[in-house]
């Protein structure tokens, strides 16, 4: 099969079939493009062409494929461009295909027909069993792709849910801001169910309180009036309208500090960057634990129960908590997003840079600069002048060696004969 797309090119002496028409091709030895003469007919009868006339390229197959769509590509490398070919498999009943498909009534037919061992079998039978053989295989495979398939759309379902939402968050304008909102109330809503579930009588009202404004920063004093919050219905009432006013606050306040600096839409910018953070990062987390079900799901099959069913109804309940996971996120990222405008902090060689300019004299080692720090380790060097004295400023000069140097391999100042890398200097 190597080459396939590839037509090959048959040599001088090839194509030599008179009965067919064809002549043969070549190259003569400049290039030129030759074709040998037709033959007459007392040379046709000496070539005895019309018995076994040499033509064309020769397919041999060792064995027949599982698919026959394969078994029609591989004969069809022969024949091609008009050129004659032919093409012809050799198997055994012992091949994987036979094997599993199909050997023991084929088997069992030969051995009433008489057939020999090793003997070589022609029949259409035979031919017929490959065939079905191979048509099993295939509807495996066919049924095999299908139900791949089967578990690729409830992924692909739920993929087109969020990127849906992610296009929201691409496109921004006041379809971002009004989903956001969307975002914002189902989220309050859910936390009023959570929070509400027993009756108003035994609600901890400044635990839904302090609760609201730690996780969402969201104020909403109502809460703890019997009188004006009686129900479940007004809790959540009181928690849609709560998280509408902190919306609006905050996207005016991203709007008053974009139009302060020149930022132009600071407030969709950063909405719809709080948004897309989240819509991928729990993305990401949820394909991973699909991945988990789809690999662990089969399993379900020994409990007499069909893994695409189990697979579907586990998929959409992990969908919906992620689509609440999602939005309860995105209201707690949203309310704590906090926006500071002003000069990056210095890099490393600008901070070094300053720090010798202001004091050239001493010299800040790098490795005891830390950006951002407000004073550098030890004591300053002026410290350590009024300190030492003059005893400081000789111990800050270089010292004078007494001797030599001695090298690795000269003998041992102490007269022991050895090197001095063997002796005095082994732990230099």
């Amino acid at each position: 099969m190597a080459g396939r797309g590839t037509d090959i090119k048959l040599g001088l002496n090839v194509k030599q079939c008179q009965v067919c028409g064809i002549k043969a091709r070549g190259l003569a030895p400049f290039g030129q493009v030759m074709e040998t003469a037709d033959l007459d007919a007392a040379e046709l009868k000496k070539r005895q062409c019309n018995t076994d006339p040499p033509c064309g390229l020769v397919v041999v197959g060792t064995e027949r494929h599982e698919s026959r769509r394969i078994d029609r590509q591989l004969r069809g490398r022969s024949g091609r461009q008009g050129d004659p070919g032919s093409s012809v498999f050799f198997l055994s009943l012992e091949d994987n295909l036979m094997r599993l498909f199909g050997s023991d009534r084929i088997a069992k037919i030969m051995d009433r027909s008489g057939a020999e061992e090793g003997e070589v079998i022609t029949h259409p039978l035979v031919t017929r069993a490959i065939e079905g053989a191979q048509k099993r295989v295939e509807y495996q495979n066919f049924q095999a792709r299908k139900r791949l398939l089967d578990y690729d759309d409830v992924m692909n379902q739920q993929r087109e849910v969020v990127y849906s939402e992610r296009l929201f968050a691409l496109e921004g304008g006041e379809e971002l801001k009004a989903e956001a909102v969307r975002w914002i109330d189902d989220s309050l809503h859910r936390f009023g169910e959570e929070q509400g579930a027993e009756l108003p009588e035994e609600w901890d009202r400044e635990f839904i309180y302090n609760e609201l404004l730690m996780r969402y920063l969201v104020s909403a004093p109502d809460i703890k009036d019997p009188e004006k919050i009686p129900d479940q219905e007004a809790l959540d009432e009181l928690l849609k309208t709560a998280g509408r006013e902190a919306f609006r606050a905050k996207i005016a306040s991203w709007d008053e500090l974009g139009n302060r600096h020149g930022t132009e839409n600071l407030a969709e910018r950063l909405l719809s960057h709080v948004m897309l953070s989240v819509l991928d990062e729990k993305w990401k987390d949820h394909l991973f634990e699909l991945d988990h079900l789809r690999h662990g799901i089969q399993y379900r099959a020994w409990g007499q129960k069909d893994p695409l069913v189990e697979y579907k109804r586990e998929a959409f309940e992990m969908f919906v908590d992620l689509m609440h996971d999602m939005k309860s996120t995105f209201a707690d990222r949203f309310f704590k997003f906090q926006v500071q405008v002003g000069a990056p902090p210095p890099s490393r060689a600008q901070a070094l840079a300053a720090a010798r300019a202001e004091k050239p004299e001493a010299g800040v080692p790098e490795a005891d600069l830390m950006v951002g720090a407000t004073a550098a380790k030890g004591p300053p060097p002026e410290a350590l002048q009024a300190t030492h004295g003059e005893a400081g400023a000789q111990s800050a000069q270089p010292r004078q060696r007494s001797m030599p140097k001695v090298g690795r391999n000269d003998p041992c100042p102490c007269g022991s004969g050895k090197k001095y890398k063997k002796c005095h200097g082994a732990n230099a």
